[in-house]
């Protein structure tokens, strides 16, 4: 994030930065659409903060990361950025809306059509398909609609699970070795992931390299010698919830409890560590992982959030 102390002090920006914030019926049809660059980091994350309609996933180091790959449009005029979106790419073909945000006056039904409009003009020229959204509630009433007039259809629903007793009902395949992931195991985790989830549901070295090296949680599972599953978890209010972000197993070693092995010695150590209870998000469509979460001593807490997809 700029520093804006030392932006005044060097004089580098001549006006306030956050003037257009209170500008009112801005005309969108005076903005010119272009891709974001690094040098969009100041006013789009002003924008994020402070614009009329917002909407964001992303977290840590994702901007700058996605600015730095020019993963996005933003509509300009007048020298000033008035929207923007952003996207992160899952596969060649696919990619996620992870943000959108507007100045006020440009946050209009025509706003939105403009933005989206020119997101994916830019998208199709970079050999993009499919764009995949999952949203909430609070975006319903601004965004949402005018995405489903624009071609977004329902895809699937992402359904949430919590354990709050955290005993073992079995311990899984006894031949199995379950120890922390290292650096090195990446090449091969990548791989696993990418044999096991449909495009839009990959992760890349962005997300699980740091996930491997900073998270409190994240183990892979070996079957003599080679790894055949992994999982990790991320902890929340000062530990007393874990949530499992990932669990995967090789497809071909599916049915030999792999997957136990590893909820159970994720539980093993939210008991130890002191967590009360562990969630988790899964698709609607996935019956089988729902089975075995269900087994394992999961709840429904009747939370899901629609993903939407449109097919460019």
């Amino acid at each position: 994030m700029y520093n804006e102390k030392a932006v005044a002090e060097t004089g580098s920006r001549t006006r306030l930065p956050c003037m257009w914030l209170f500008r009112k019926s801005f005309d969108i049809s005076r903005a010119r659409a272009r891709n974001v660059t690094s040098d969009d980091l100041y006013a789009i994350s002003r924008l994020l903060r402070d614009g009329s309609r917002r909407f964001s996933l992303l977290s840590g180091n994702d901007l700058e990361m996605l600015l730095a790959e020019g993963l996005g449009v933003a509509l300009e005029a007048g020298g000033e950025l008035r929207a923007v979106a952003l996207i992160s790419r899952s596969s060649e073909e696919t990619c996620w809306l992870r943000a959108v945000a507007f100045a006020e006056g440009a946050e209009s039904g025509a706003g939105i059509t403009a933005l989206v409009n020119a997101l994916h003009a830019s998208l199709k020229a970079a050999g993009v398909r499919h764009v995949y959204f999952g949203g909430d509630g609070n975006i319903e009433y601004w965004l949402l609609p005018t995405l489903r007039a624009m071609g977004y259809q329902h895809d699937t629903d992402v359904l949430a699970y919590e354990k709050q007793r955290l005993t073992i009902p079995g311990t899984g395949n006894a031949a199995v070795r379950i120890r922390p992931a290292t650096r090195e195991d990446l090449p091969a985790i990548l791989r696993l992931d990418h044999l096991c989830f449909e495009p839009q549901w990959t992760k890349d070295d962005t997300i699980l390299g740091p996930a491997i090296e900073q998270g409190p949680y994240f183990v892979v599972a070996e079957l003599e010698g080679k790894v055949v599953g992994y999982a990790y978890a991320t902890a929340h209010f000062g530990g007393r919830l874990m949530h499992l972000v990932r669990i995967a197993v090789l497809p071909e070693h599916r049915g030999q409890r792999i997957g136990v092995s590893l909820l159970a010695d994720l539980i093993t150590y939210a008991r130890e560590s002191g967590a009360t209870a562990v969630t988790l998000n899964t698709q609607a469509y996935n019956q089988s992982a729902q089975r075995l979460y269900r087994w394992f001593g999961f709840a429904p807490t009747g939370e899901h959030h629609p993903i939407l997809r449109c097919d460019l």
